[in-house]
Parts: C-alpha cells; structure tokens; sequence
C-alpha cells in the first residue's frame, strides 16, 4: 500500500494539496507540517495587507504596490 502523505515518496496526490494551497494565494503563507516522515497537516494563512501612504491607500487592479513616503525637511 502507498502512504499518499509520505515525505520519502512524495505521490501526485499530496503535490496536488499543496499546489491547490499554494494557488489560491495573492498574499499569505502554507504550512506543511511533517511528523515521522509524513505530512500530517497543511495549513493555510491569508493576509489582508492595507497600506497607507500620506493617509492614502495605494491600491491599483486589485494589486497593492508599495512607495517610500519621502523624508520631510
């Protein structure tokens, strides 16, 4: 029997859950926790970013791009 989750043989199935975590990310991370050579957890953190610069969000095409704030004299 294939363990599906192993870390030595890493089948089609678990690349599949991870791709599926991974793709459906604009901001965030995934966590693959491993025990005794198999994958026992994928966890999936989403961020919400809001930027500000000068009181104004930066906000274009549902992308948020980032600008130093220039030093004041």
């Amino acid at each position: 029997m294939v363990d599906e989750y192993s870390t030595r043989e890493i089948s089609e199935k678990l690349v599949s859950e991870i791709k599926e975590a991974i793709g459906s990310k604009e901001y965030g991370s995934v966590e693959i926790y491993i025990e005794s050579g198999r994958v026992v957890q994928i966890t999936e953190r989403v961020i919400r970013k809001k930027i500000r610069l000068n009181g104004n969000e930066a906000k274009k095409g549902g992308v948020v791009y980032w600008r130093p704030i220039k030093k004041r004299k």
